[in-house]
């Protein structure tokens, strides 16, 4: 099996050992019970405030990746992820802060009148670009 190399990030696991995109994308899976239930809950709360579920679902399961890039094998796996999601998320919910290692491509499940006046410079450049004309 080929060792997943994405974004010029290489996925290693256990001390340091490369894994697979299969073994990468079944670990992944294995967790979709916390990103359902974080779905549910926070969009239950705040579907006022987000673009759609599926938006919110999205962003759930990228958080959950970052978080398991950077657990660092010590402890509850399971656990961290769920604090993870839930500090990560909450984060980009009621602060208006940009998901985990997201900085040159920035996305948000919420709707533009309830992000950051800081980030809307960023956003108009993102949405309204003056490109293809």
């Amino acid at each position: 099996m080929e060792p997943c190399i994405s974004s010029g990030i290489e996925l290693k696991r256990e001390k340091g050992r490369e894994i697979s995109i299969e073994e990468w994308h079944k670990l992944v899976l294995s967790y979709g019970h916390l990103v359902d239930r974080w779905t549910k809950y926070l969009w239950g709360i705040n579907k006022s405030f987000l673009y759609s579920y599926e938006d919110l679902h999205q962003t759930i399961w990228y958080i959950l990746m970052v978080g398991l890039m950077d657990f660092n094998g010590k402890g509850d796996e399971e656990k961290y992820l769920n604090w993870y999601i839930r500090n990560k998320t909450l984060s980009v919910i009621m602060y208006n802060r940009r998901p985990p290692k997201c900085k040159d491509a920035p996305f948000t499940p919420m709707k533009l009148e309830y992000v950051s006046p800081d980030d809307s410079t960023d956003l108009d450049e993102l949405f309204y670009s003056d490109e293809g004309k």
